[in-house]
């Protein structure tokens, strides 16, 4: 954890912070909080609030309750996405709110903490939050970098020299100075590459040797589209510069995320003498993006399944095809905490127990799956079977009640025979 607060600080040196929340204690204790890790805080007591502060200063991070007097946090929100699309938002919400969760998500809010609030909690968040933040400023630097060398070498590429001797020296200046910053292959007229540089080598696992006299569909990736070679050739072979993104491959077919660059090298008389192309590796950065969208919707879809498991006035929980269960509510976890076999509270903890383990029935002995049981059930939609849970000082005769919840995965209620008709209403809605 001290690492993560370390690098947390380290990022946030040049951030600013705007805090919007209503109740005057809280906004007091965590904007102390987060004094020690961003240089400004900005405090709001509303939305209305929050969006004038917005409007006089940039922001790199948005933090906001969601109830809040005079405008909400919704609203506000809606109003910033209109104004600042990409302004990054980080939203504080009680367990009661759930409701507003899918609102945010199409909003385009992904990062979510709720309350009451814990620093554990909060530093992980921003620790993501501000790990892409960092990344994008970091992106953006090196395009901007990127763009100069370009106008740089288009210049040159336009200038009229007298002898080719002259400008082949002038290229080979160009060529070093961005060898260090970026990769760079020269290909001659016919598109077969005839030089790269050693980051070219690094980023794809190939030697020179093995680069050179191939064309770059030799490190292409097969799902990048043929419109868009197509396009490229059409493009320099025009005398013009070609830019965008291409997919390539490493050796061992990775995928490389590259913003190519490519230049046509004219003669005296403004003929084609090669191609340059400089390439900036940005796989990394795709690949967090990817893996943070990919956490985010977990995190989402997580709190929407607790939510909905509270307020079901059963022992439920969330199986797997394979009958292993996953999320559960505070009823449920009391049956297994309160069986026989003290085991299987862990295996229920690390998310190994099955349904079989917890549950002795009479009709599903064979069955190893969802899907076995669905082909030998004969009827549609639920599926209800008679068991019993060995509870400590007694037996529990149990429905147990099999719902399809999303693809793959299913959702199980445990009731008294006098509940069952309770527990069907519940489910249908």
């Amino acid at each position: 954890m001290e690492n993560v607060v370390n690098q947390l600080i380290a990022w946030s040196k040049e951030l600013k912070v705007l805090y919007v929340e209503d109740d005057p204690a809280l906004r007091e204790e965590i904007s102390l909080f987060l004094s020690d890790i961003f240089p400004q805080i900005d405090l709001a007591s509303n939305g209305e609030e929050g969006l004038f502060k917005l409007s006089q200063n940039h922001y790199h991070l948005v933090i906001t309750d969601i109830r809040m007097p005079i405008m909400d946090g919704i609203e506000m929100i809606e109003k910033i996405k209109e104004l600042y699309p990409k302004q990054p938002i980080l939203v504080t919400s009680a367990h009661n709110e759930s409701e507003y969760l899918v609102k945010l998500i199409n909003l385009g809010v992904s990062d979510f903490i709720t309350k009451p609030l814990q620093s554990k909690q909060i530093l992980n968040v921003l620790h993501s939050i501000v790990e892409q933040i960092h990344h994008e400023k970091a992106l953006n630097q090196y395009k901007h970098d990127l763009e100069v060398a370009n106008e740089k070498l288009k210049k040159f590429a336009q200038m009229q020299t007298k002898s080719l001797d002259l400008k082949s020296s002038f290229l080979r200046a160009y060529k070093e100075a961005l060898d260090k910053a970026t990769i760079v292959s020269m290909t001659n007229k016919e598109g077969i590459i005839t030089d790269v540089n050693e980051n070219f080598c690094k980023a794809t696992g190939y030697s020179k040797e093995e680069i050179v006299g191939k064309t770059h569909h030799f490190i292409s990736h097969p799902s990048t589209s043929k419109a868009v070679y197509q396009d490229l050739w059409q493009t320099i072979l025009a005398k013009k510069t070609w830019q965008g993104i291409i997919l390539n491959q490493t050796k061992n077919f990775t995928p490389l995320y590259q913003y190519t660059t490519i230049v046509p090298i004219l003669d005296n008389e403004g003929e084609i003498i090669e191609f340059i192309g400089i390439l900036q590796d940005f796989t990394e950065l795709h690949n967090l993006n990817e893996q943070k969208s990919q956490d985010n919707l977990h995190l989402a879809l997580n709190v929407k399944e607790n939510e909905l498991l509270k307020h079901i006035p059963f022992p439920s929980v969330l199986i797997d095809n394979g009958l292993t269960f996953q999320t559960y509510n505070k009823l449920f976890e009391e049956i297994v905490n309160n069986h026989i076999d003290e085991s299987l509270l862990l295996k229920l903890t690390q998310q190994t127990l099955h349904l079989k383990e917890l549950i002795d029935f009479e009709e599903m002995d064979l069955f190893t799956s969802i899907e076995e049981i669905k082909n030998n059930w004969p009827y549609d939609g639920d599926i209800t079977f008679k068991g019993i849970i060995k509870s400590i000082g007694h037996m529990l005769e149990v429905l147990v009640r099999i719902s399809q919840y999303e693809p793959n995965r299913y959702m199980v209620c445990i009731v008294k025979q006098e509940d069952f008709e309770l527990c069907c209403q519940v489910q249908e809605r």
